[in-house]
């Protein structure tokens, strides 16, 4: 079985029984979408910017299962076999290395995540890297429980 890996370069990191990875990840500048949805299904897609309407459309790029070991999130083509592996930084960034399709230096941002139910468990943005905007974070029962404010990486107000 081929193997591809991105890793992250941040390690230690496990998420608790009762976290969930379920959400949307992106890497901006590849144009790369990763979509990771109970009870442990995962998308990988490249997007596409109609110049002429300037809708986007997505091209399906692998589909399969993922299944979490320790801090690693492990994705397996459904119909390749092939597998991926991501190792995370506290399920908000995923940093790919070895990877010949991409960049060294690309970033999976995470955009969403949800908890195992399917309601918003936070949202926020990233600008360059760090979290910017307003970001918003929700308790288990999809009311709001803080909003925090991010310029360049830092929190403001």
């Amino acid at each position: 079985m081929e193997w591809l890996i991105i890793s992250c370069l941040l390690s230690g990191f496990s998420p608790a029984a009762n976290d969930t990875i379920f959400g949307t990840y992106v890497i901006p500048e590849e144009k790369i979408s990763l979509s990771l949805s109970p009870p442990n299904n995962y998308t990988l897609f490249v997007m596409q910017t109609n110049r002429k309407s300037g809708s986007v459309n997505s091209q399906e790029i692998s589909r399969g299962q993922f299944m979490i070991e320790a801090d690693t999130v492990i994705l397996e083509d459904i119909t390749t076999g092939k597998a991926m592996k991501l190792l995370t930084d506290n399920n908000e960034k995923l940093y790919p290395i070895n990877v010949p399709s991409l960049d060294s230096d690309s970033e999976f941002l995470g955009q969403s995540q949800y908890y195992s139910d399917g309601k918003l468990k936070w949202e926020g943005e990233w600008r360059k890297g760090k979290k910017h905007g307003t970001w918003i974070y929700y308790d288990d029962l999809g009311n709001v429980a803080k909003t925090i404010r991010y310029k360049k990486g830092k929190e403001i107000d």
